[in-house]
């Protein structure tokens, strides 16, 4: 899989932590050039258009468990 940011390597990890105040393990892909790091919730909201003002019936973007 190509990096979306610079068009790298990127690795499916599943060894990357998230500091989050508990030790819990994310499942992402992982770009060996640039290190971003796309996991399930970033790549959903990837996916929703940001809500502009005034524009009503878009989406907002969610966070964390509040995503599933």
């Amino acid at each position: 899989m190509n990096c979306q940011r610079c068009n790298g390597f990127a690795v499916y990890d599943d060894s990357v932590v998230v500091q989050t105040g508990s030790s819990s393990e994310v499942h992402a892909w992982r770009c060996v050039n640039c290190g971003m790091i796309v996991d399930e919730v970033i790549h959903r909201n990837q996916q929703v258009p940001l809500r502009r003002k005034g524009s009503g019936g878009s989406k907002l973007r969610q966070y964390g468990d509040a995503a599933a």
